[in-house]
């Protein structure tokens, strides 16, 4: 443990170098990230590219704003995102806006435009045929709800009203998200799309972790992936998500089984799941994660993190690459110096 918590640090003084070199107009072709595949990520204000060849600047933030929450499609050829205009002047108003993008040939289109002060949108997530993404929205006048934009005919309609964090499953048939109530204490919820059933998955709020964030379908459909507070109260519907450190929660949607995946203690992390469903890709403020989807390893800090940062990733981990990563990070009780 001693030697995991002096990687970290490491990782840390090294993270806020390479902040430090992206302030500067610094840039770098070398992976930031030790994983395989494709990744979409915030350093900063923009958003990076890292594949096969490297990482370079994708798109470029423009003044007072801030780009966000990457969303990569199913095909891998776009990615959504959210802009986030951090400062209200002359013309603007503090608020988000959905906006999508080639990845071959990065230029911003925007989808959906923030009308008023204090309207937000987030976490857009493709539906699994690309043609449509769903998103959280905040008009700016109390309500919350979960809508889906057809990317054909630009029409937006709404899945479902108190609701924010959706995801679809990869067969189309689920929607996973949690509900928002003034009480403040939500609950996480999978709804069947066909007959729009749905079922509270703690319905006697038996779990101790919580509020919940984020939750994303295993690809197999058979469980949930979501962050979760550390046993600490909420407070008001207004502290939702924000109420100090989070882990990473497995749910089994047939059993209700819960495991706690990563004990990381991280403020507000975003993650993924890979692939084929075996790893996660966590990106804290402290650091960079890999766990395994199924308990029994610890998480393994691999890489600086972000402060609040995004991340969206298409790739998997394979066993020599696995066992590659753990032998870099963890050195045996034991091992030479």
């Amino acid at each position: 443990m001693q030697r995991l918590c002096v990687l970290v640090l490491a990782l840390l003084a090294l993270g806020v170098l390479a902040l430090g070199l992206l302030a500067c107009g610094g840039a770098s072709d070398e992976q930031r990230i030790p994983a395989p595949g494709t990744f979409i990520y915030t350093a900063g204000v923009d958003l990076w590219l890292q594949n096969a060849d490297g990482a370079r600047l994708l798109i470029e933030a423009e003044q007072d704003q801030q780009l966000l929450q990457p969303a990569i499609s199913p095909d891998g050829t776009r990615v959504a995102y959210v802009i986030f205009q951090l400062t209200q002047a002359e013309g603007t108003s503090v608020g988000t806006n959905l906006a999508v993008s080639s990845i071959d040939d990065p230029r911003q289109e925007l989808l959906v435009q923030h009308q008023r002060q204090a309207e937000y949108v987030w976490n857009p997530r493709w539906t699994p045929d690309g043609e449509s993404l769903i998103f959280t929205h905040e008009p700016g006048d109390g309500t919350i709800g979960v809508l889906e934009l057809d990317l054909a005919t630009r029409t937006v309609s709404r899945l479902r009203a108190d609701a924010r964090d959706a995801a679809i499953s990869a067969d189309g048939t689920m929607l996973a998200f949690v509900n928002a109530p003034l009480s403040g204490d939500p609950h996480l919820v999978v709804r069947h799309l066909d007959t729009g059933a749905e079922r509270a998955l703690d319905p006697d709020r038996a779990w101790q972790p919580r509020p919940y964030r984020l939750p994303r379908f295993t690809p197999d459909g058979e469980a949930l992936i979501f962050a979760a507070g550390q046993y600490l109260p909420q407070v008001s519907a207004s502290a939702m998500g924000t109420n100090g450190p989070e882990d990473i929660w497995r749910v089994d949607l047939a059993s209700g089984e819960l495991t706690q995946l990563a004990a990381i203690g991280e403020d507000q992390p975003d993650f993924v799941v890979s692939d084929d469903g075996q790893h996660i890709f966590i990106l804290g403020a402290f650091g960079i994660y890999l766990v395994a989807s199924t308990p029994g390893e610890p998480p393994y800090a691999i890489a600086p993190g972000e402060f609040h940062g995004s991340v969206d990733w298409h790739g998997r981990v394979t066993d020599a690459e696995w066992a590659a990563i753990r032998e870099a990070v963890w050195q045996p009780s034991g091992s030479a110096e």
